[in-house]
C-alpha cells in the first residue's frame, strides 16, 4: 500500500510539473519580443522607443497580474487560473495580429498577453512548489526555467513565420499554438493545490524585503536591457538576421539553465550566496563589452546575462520561501515582483531612447553594468538570517 501511495503521489507530482512546464511555456515567450523589434519598427514607421513601450507595458502587466493572482485565485483552483492565461493570451495575440496597428499591439501584446503571462507564471509556480514540498528550491526553478525556456522554444517560430509571412500573422499563428499547448497545461494542472493567500502578509514587510526588492529592481533594470534587445544588440554589431536569432536564443537559453541552477542549489546554498553569484556575473560580462566592443564578445556576454539573470529570477522567489515561508510566497513575492515591473517599464525604454540618441548600445550597456554593480552592493547587506 505504501508503495502504491508513493507510486500516486508521484505520479501526481509529475503531471503537476508537467502542466507548470506547458503553462510557463506559452507564458514565457513573452521574452522573445525583441525579435519583432525591427519588424515591427518597420511595418509600423515609428522609432525604437515606441516598439521598446510594447515590451514595457507586457512587462508591466506581467507584474501587475503576478501581484493580483494570489488574492483571485482560490485554494485548488489551479485549472481555473490556466485556462484563463490561455484565453488572454489567444485574444491578446489575435487582437495584435488583426489591428495591425501600435495601439492594438500595445493593447494585444503588451496588456492582454502581458497580464496573461503573469496569471500563467504565478499559478505554474505555486502549483509547482506544492508539488515538490521537499524540494521547493528545484521545484522553482523547473517552474521559472520554463517560463524562460518559452522564448527559446517560440523563437525559431517566430523567425520562420516572419520570413515566410510577416509580422501580423505570425501574431495569428502564434495564438493558434498558445492555444493547444496552453489548454493542455491546464488539464494537466487540474490536481493542483494552491495555498490560500497570507492576508496578513503586508505586516512581514520588513528591512530584508526592502533590500531585496530594490535589488531586484537593479538587477532585473541590467537584465532587461540586455535580454528586451537582445537581438538588436546583435544587428548592431552589423551581424545578419540569422545572427541575431542566435543571440535571442543563447540569451534565454542560458536563461533558463539559470534559472534551473539557481533553483536546485538553492535548496543547499543559502538564497543570498546565489543572488551575490548573479550580480557578479552581471556587471563584468557587461563592463567586457562596453570595453572591448567585439562582436564574436556579444555572444559570450549575452549568454552570461541571461545566466546571471536567470539565476536572480529564481533566487529571489527561492530567497522569498527562505526568509518567509511556503504560505507567504504568493503575497510577498508578488509584491517584490513588483521591482521586475518597475524595471521592465523603465529599463527597456531607457535602452531605447539611448539607442535613439546616441545610435548605439554603448551607454545602455554601460548604464547595465552599473545598475548590476549597485545590486550587488545591496543583496550584500541582506542579513544570512530573517530577523
Amino acid at each position: 500500500m505504501a508503495t502504491d501511495a508513493g507510486t500516486i503521489s508521484l505520479s501526481r507530482s509529475v503531471r503537476i510539473l508537467a502542466g507548470a512546464v506547458l503553462v510557463n511555456l506559452v507564458a514565457g515567450a513573452l521574452y522573445a519580443w525583441s525579435l519583432f523589434i525591427e519588424p515591427a519598427q518597420t511595418v509600423l514607421e515609428v522609432g525604437r522607443t515606441a516598439v521598446s513601450s510594447i515590451f514595457a507595458v507586457s512587462t508591466t502587466g506581467f507584474a501587475v497580474a503576478v501581484m493580483g493572482t494570489p488574492l483571485l485565485v482560490r485554494p485548488g483552483t489551479a485549472l481555473r487560473p490556466a485556462l484563463s492565461a490561455t484565453g488572454l493570451s489567444v485574444l491578446g495575440l489575435l487582437l495584435a495580429g488583426w489591428g495591425e496597428s501600435l495601439w492594438t499591439v500595445i493593447l494585444g501584446y503588451g496588456v492582454l498577453y502581458g497580464i496573461a503571462s503573469g496569471i500563467g507564471y504565478s499559478t505554474a509556480l505555486q502549483s509547482a512548489v506544492g508539488a515538490l514540498p521537499a524540494r521547493r528550491g528545484l521545484a522553482t526553478g523547473i517552474a521559472v526555467c520554463a517560463y524562460a525556456m518559452g522564448a527559446v522554444v517560440f523563437a525559431p517560430f517566430f523567425r520562420a513565420g516572419l520570413e515566410a509571412w510577416n509580422i501580423w500573422e505570425t501574431f495569428l499563428a502564434t495564438a493558434l499554438a498558445f492555444a493547444g499547448l496552453g489548454l493542455v497545461g491546464a488539464a494537466l494542472l487540474l490536481p493542483a493545490t494552491i495555498p490560500r493567500a497570507d492576508r496578513h502578509a503586508d505586516e512581514c514587510l520588513d528591512g530584508p524585503f526592502w533590500r531585496l526588492w530594490f535589488g531586484f529592481f537593479c538587477g532585473a533594470s541590467a537584465g532587461l536591457m540586455a535580454l528586451g534587445h537582445a537581438a538588436a544588440i546583435v544587428s548592431a554589431y552589423d551581424l545578419v538576421a540569422p545572427a541575431a536569432a542566435l543571440g535571442t536564443g543563447l540569451i534565454t537559453a542560458a536563461n533558463g539553465a539559470g534559472r534551473l541552477y539557481a533553483g536546485a542549489v538553492s535548496d543547499y546554498w543559502h538564497p543570498r550566496s546565489v543572488l551575490l553569484g548573479a550580480k557578479v556575473l552581471a556587471a563584468g560580462a557587461l563592463v567586457l563589452l562596453v570595453i572591448f566592443e567585439s562582436a564574436p564578445l556579444v555572444y559570450v556576454v549575452l549568454t552570461i546575462m541571461g545566466f546571471a539573470y536567470g539565476s536572480m529570477a529564481s533566487g529571489y522567489p527561492t530567497a522569498t520561501l527562505y526568509y518567509y515561508g511556503p504560505t507567504h510566497l504568493g503575497r510577498i513575492y508578488g509584491k517584490m515582483l513588483t521591482a521586475w515591473g518597475a524595471a521592465g517599464l523603465s529599463a527597456p525604454l531607457v535602452a531605447g531612447a539611448l539607442y535613439d540618441w546616441t545610435g548605439s548600445y554603448t551607454l545602455a550597456l554601460l548604464l547595465a553594468a552599473g545598475a548590476a554593480v549597485v545590486a550587488l552592493a545591496i543583496i550584500w547587506s541582506v542579513p544570512r538570517r530573517h530577523s
